[in-house]
């Protein structure tokens, strides 16, 4: 073999090993998907590495990674899922920060009569037909956020037989954007990126525990791991969190 070659073929072999970088694999809230889709796009183009993510419910995820699922990094729309997997010793506290904040809205189609919920009433009952769609209200961060809401106004009780409970909480905006429900509870974030819903009201701040989207570092990690869990706190991501209507903690 020519000596030359096999020299530059060695070199380029160690050029790879050296540049080459694991994958960072992220769990993340169903609600974040269009913002950390964004967060990835830069952060590969940046470092190039490979970014995968995976959404769905926190508690659907939260569940997995407590079965063996492979994650770096995880993104919760509760801090009570986060600590679910520090009580199983998965992340450690000094690893997890409260990144995001978001707020509570009832969605109704845009082609619904509803203008206006009047979030004064005595009841939620009548002002709206059909079913109210949320996240499963006793595991889905928004279904929990929304219970809480609605318990607080009084209206849980008249309108509980008439919720749908979902998976997550892209799938109860789904619901309502396809005109399924006759109105939701989602987050602001979800209700900005969908065509064809209209906020008709926004919970107030004391009916319900703020909104914080806790990140957590996941034990066992890379260098990867690590400089994407300190990615999500540059001004970089920030930004874009900021323009898919988050509001940031950090």
């Amino acid at each position: 073999m020519n000596l030359k070659f096999t020299k530059i073929a060695l070199t380029a072999l160690a050029f790879c090993a050296f540049t080459a970088h694991a994958d960072v694999t992220v769990y993340a809230a169903a609600s974040l998907t269009d913002a950390i889709n964004d967060v990835n796009r830069l952060y590969e183009k940046k470092y190039r590495t490979d970014v995968k993510a995976s959404y769905a419910a926190s508690s659907t995820l939260a569940k997995q990674i407590q079965n063996g699922a492979k994650a770096d990094v995880y993104l919760s729309a509760d801090i009570a899922w986060m600590k679910h997997i520090e009580k199983n010793n998965l992340v450690k506290s000094n690893n997890v920060i409260h990144l995001l904040g978001n707020r509570l809205v009832t969605i109704a189609p845009k082609a619904s009569p509803i203008k206006t919920i009047n979030m004064n009433a005595q009841t939620l009952d009548n002002q709206f037909t059909g079913k109210l769609c949320t996240g499963n209200t006793d595991s889905v961060p928004v279904g929990k956020y929304a219970k809480t809401a609605l318990t607080s106004l009084n209206w849980w009780d008249s309108v509980q037989s008439r919720i749908v409970g979902t998976s997550d909480v892209r799938s109860a905006l789904n619901f309502v954007d396809r005109g399924e429900c006759g109105l939701g509870i989602v987050y602001a974030t979800d209700a900005k990126i969908a065509k064809n819903v209209k906020v008709v009201g926004t919970f107030g701040l004391a009916t319900h525990t703020p909104i914080v989207y806790p990140a957590g570092l996941i034990n066992d990690n890379n260098d990867d791991a690590k400089r994407y869990y300190q990615f999500l706190q540059s001004d970089d991501a920030k930004k874009i969190f900021v323009k898919y209507g988050f509001s940031y903690l950090k």
